[in-house]
């Protein structure tokens, strides 16, 4: 849930230079879908700018021919992912595997936050969008876990729509939230993640954040990451004060902003534990350093 900036990358370059090897039988059909390619990129820009594409079910349409859809998609496949195409270094620079010097580094995936950029995601999928297949503002810098994810994902109306990097930017309010389980019995405590969002905020806004929680899973995903988290946090509770714990927390909290966003797993984990009297009254005692969460 990481805003970052749109691609610097041309749809209609980017979809001519992907093409610019292929065999005279196959170029000049690919060719006559270049305008076409170009005219999909705007009316995409413009949906996403006004949180609109649930809007674009002319595109899902054409073209009409099996053929051509298949060799559309067939351009991000073979031209643009596979080793020493035309559009490898497009796609490198979209997954962002390696800066300007083109020395490699790791990115943190925009759409969860915590898992590693290994692939791009077509925010609207490629075989239901097969002109929006090389659009570099489609192509979302993704870890593993959210591209598999979310599959063929297609929003049919206004709160379908995860949110989408290059034009979604809701960090100025800390949105995502967390509330302590307290365990029963033998049960371990666990985390519940949900959205909570501005009082000014539409209804539509709302239902598009729990959306996003739920498409890529999110409140599983990131309760099988806490636990860890817990435990070495009981571990370091044994040498503070009872007093200070809220505080510590807190801090702890804001050490998880991630360039100045909130919406991060860690923040709200520890926001929920700061807040939670029964952990921070000796709660965290009764949780052994081999925490498990459901």
């Amino acid at each position: 849930m990481q805003h970052i900036d749109p691609p610097p990358f041309d749809a209609r370059d980017v979809y001519t230079t992907c093409i610019g090897n292929a065999r005279p039988s196959s170029r000049e059909r690919l060719e006559s879908f270049t305008d076409a390619v170009a005219d999909a990129a705007g009316a995409y820009e413009v949906a996403a700018q006004g949180q609109a594409l649930h809007t674009l079910t002319g595109l899902a349409t054409a073209p009409t021919a099996p053929r051509d859809r298949k060799a559309l998609e067939g351009v991000y496949t073979h031209r643009m992912v596979k080793d020493r195409t035309p559009g490898r270094r497009i796609y490198e620079a979209l997954r962002g595997t390696t800066d300007e010097e083109g020395r490699r580094r790791d990115n943190r995936c925009p759409l969860c936050g915590e898992g590693l950029v290994t692939t791009l995601d077509h925010h609207l999928p490629k075989n239901k969008y097969p002109l929006l297949s090389v659009v570099p503002v489609n192509l979302i810098p993704a870890c593993r876990d959210c591209n598999t994810g979310k599959l063929v994902t297609v929003p049919v109306k206004a709160g379908d729509q995860t949110l989408h990097p290059y034009f979604d930017d809701f960090s100025h309010h800390p949105w995502l939230r967390a509330r302590l389980r307290r365990p029963r019995g033998n049960e371990q405590p666990s985390m519940k993640f949900f959205v909570s969002p501005h009082s000014d905020w539409s209804d539509t806004l709302t239902e598009r954040l729990q959306t996003h929680l739920k498409v890529f899973d999110l409140d599983y995903r990131y309760s099988l990451l806490v636990s860890s988290h817990i435990a070495s946090t009981n571990h370091d509770l044994t040498m503070a004060h009872t007093n200070d714990i809220a505080f510590w927390l807190e801090r702890k909290a804001e050490g998880w902003r991630y360039r100045g966003n909130p919406n991060t797993m860690g923040y709200a984990l520890f926001k929920a534990l700061a807040a939670d009297e029964w952990y921070v009254n000796g709660g965290w005692r009764g949780s052994s350093a081999e925490t498990n969460l459901d």
